[in-house]
């Protein structure tokens, strides 16, 4: 059996391998390739796949620019009221008592807000554009069906011609649920809290009120996240969406409001009726002026705005500019200041009657310019914008007209707008007024006589002579709306000069002119009165041998001998008068006012 087994072993004895390991078979080589192959392939087949839906999904998911867009398209907004609630000293709704500077303006709009998908308009004309557009509104009628928005701080800006204005802020602190279905009318009660840039806003205000929208550019900057009620308990954020500039002229609707605009300015030019008026003096040597006028509420500032029941604008004063010579140029009278009382706005009834008291006061004569500027001359006078001005208070046909602008304000309780706001606003305010005081310069003089008056014929050369006149001028002048209760006795007014045309008449017949082309002094006195608000002024100058324009010799003639036969002769004067007064405002020339009356001329 051993020897077996040794002739069955080879002769040489195997060798041991001491060189590296062998590679692995062929076969399990080619069996690992295909695995990586295979592996490979379904990456790119998944990749080819994900990009076939991601492919297909693109022709129906819009942009959210699209989307942004479609919305804005379909959005309608309908503001039913909007109320004032008042001023905040921080946006946790902290009242103004007691707060020099409130800083938020708390509003509640009541809006109609819905989606009209019908007014979209195409905004490419593809066919993806339009598979997206259905794709949003499918979307929202039949999937989303309701969004809530949660607003973040939106800032609000006006690009002027140089730079952005900030505006301010503006902050919706409540949650907004609307729904978003074709055509399904959401009632929304929103509170709204504004921080304005009151300097900035107020520029604002001042352009849109002079109808200079071409000069504003509004936008705002938002961010809004949108999310959905889910089982009336949980909120899915769904989108934040980020809107870097959102212009205005998309909701504001410029056309209608500058219409309205336009129709309140026309309404505020009518004429303001003076009811009454009282010129006073003072110890301080100053002109004042109590004056009470009505004037039609505009029908167009019927608002949707509610203030509450005790909100007024504040008491307000003014400068005064009066036209100068040239329309253009108006005079400003620097030492004047009229003040307006507060206005209650609930007070106010479009289409009504109201009233209000002014106090005025001029301290020192008239601005120079207004007094003694030349409009216009002849021969015989000079014409100033105090002329013109007085022509036309004396004109009941005619329209006073100045501007008035904004000067101070006294803070009150109940202020729509708080000290800041009124400190940028009311300098920018500047409008014109008409004004009718009626006041007939008819009713200024009372009569006109002639005391003492005679008639001679004078030799004028060898063989000439003329008629002159002597007497002693006599007019009694009212002084309408001057109360001299104050005036410590004093007179403050008094006329030094005078001159005009004199018209004789007899028997109704017009026979003699008696001309005064040249200024002549005067002397005037107040005359005793038991009213101070009733004041006359006897004015008298003495004319001797003054010439005359023999008109009527016929008539004149017939006078003459009345005379000569009766003693005396009645006879109709009728004067047109050009005074020179001094007052406190200054010395002011008065033309032509017109009186009447009766003398006895004697031998």
């Amino acid at each position: 059996m051993e020897s077996q087994d040794l002739e069955e072993q080879p002769l040489l004895r195997p060798e041991p391998h001491y060189e590296a390991t062998s590679p692995p078979p062929q076969k399990k080589t080619k069996t690992r390739r295909r695995g990586w192959t295979k592996l490979i392939w379904g990456f790119i087949i998944i990749l080819l796949l994900h990009a076939g839906v991601v492919l297909w999904a693109a022709r129906y998911i819009p942009s959210q620019q699209l989307i942004q867009d479609y919305y804005e398209d379909a959005t309608n907004v309908k503001l039913r009221h909007l109320a004032f609630d008042g001023w905040y000293s921080d946006s946790n709704g902290s009242h103004i008592e007691n707060e020099d500077s409130p800083k938020y303006l708390k509003l509640r709009a009541q809006l109609d807000v819905w989606f009209d998908y019908d007014q979209v308009h195409k905004f490419e004309n593809s066919s993806a554009s339009v598979r997206k557009q259905r794709t949003i509104r499918f979307m929202s009628q039949s999937v989303v069906k309701s969004l809530c928005f949660d607003f973040d701080s939106i800032r609000a800006f006006n690009d002027n011609e140089t730079d952005s204005q900030d505006l301010g802020t503006i902050s919706i602190p409540t949650r907004t649920c609307i729904d978003v279905r074709h055509q399904k009318v959401n009632q929304l009660d929103v509170p709204i809290l504004i921080r304005p840039d009151a300097k900035n806003v107020a520029s604002v205000i001042m352009k849109i009120w002079k109808g200079e929208f071409k000069k504003l550019d509004l936008w705002s900057s938002l961010n809004v996240r949108l999310s959905k009620k889910v089982l009336n308990k949980w909120d899915l954020p769904l989108w934040k969406l980020k809107i870097a500039r959102l212009d205005w002229k998309q909701f504001l609707n410029l056309d209608s409001l500058s219409s309205k605009l336009d129709s309140i300015r026309a309404a505020l030019s009518q004429a303001v009726e003076v009811q009454s008026l009282e010129i006073t003096d003072d110890v301080e040597n100053d002109m004042n002026f109590r004056i009470s006028v009505a004037y039609i509420v505009p029908e167009e500032i019927r608002s949707d705005m509610i203030f509450p029941q005790d909100s007024v604008f504040p008491p307000t004063s003014w400068n005064i500019q009066l036209p100068g010579c040239d329309p253009t140029r108006p005079v400003s009278l620097e030492n004047a200041l009229f003040r307006a009382p507060a206005i209650r706005l609930n007070d106010l009834a479009p289409g009504e009657l109201a009233n209000m008291d002014i106090v005025g006061n001029i301290q020192g004569p008239l601005p120079d310019d207004l007094l003694y500027q030349v409009c216009s001359s002849d021969e015989e006078n000079v014409v100033t914008p105090v002329n013109l001005l007085l022509n036309k208070i004396f004109n009941a046909t005619e329209l006073l007209q100045f501007e008035i602008l904004g000067h101070g304000y006294t803070d009150s309780q109940g202020s729509i707008l708080p000290p800041n706001f009124m400190d940028q606003l009311l300098p920018s305010i500047q409008q014109p007024i008409n004004a009718n005081l009626s006041l007939n310069s008819n009713n200024l003089v009372e009569y006109v006589t002639v005391e003492g008056m005679r008639l001679r014929w004078i030799q004028s050369g060898w063989d000439e002579r003329k008629l002159t006149i002597k007497g002693k001028v006599i007019a009694v002048i009212n002084l309408p709306y001057y109360n001299s209760a104050f005036a410590g006795g004093e007179e403050t007014v008094a006329i030094e000069k005078i001159k005009g045309l004199t018209k004789l008449f007899h028997n109704d017949v017009h026979f003699v002119n008696v001309p005064m082309d040249v200024w002549l002094n005067a002397e005037s006195e107040f005359l005793p009165t038991e009213d101070p608000k009733h004041n006359q002024l006897s004015v008298s100058f003495d004319i001797a041998h003054q010439d005359v324009e023999i008109v009527n010799s016929f008539e004149l003639t017939r006078c003459l001998n009345e005379i000569l036969i009766r003693g005396q002769a009645q006879v109709h004067v009728e004067g047109k008068l050009d005074l020179m007064a001094d007052t406190k405002l200054g010395a002011i020339v008065v033309l032509g006012l017109e009186g009447e009356g009766t003398t006895i001329v004697k031998k």
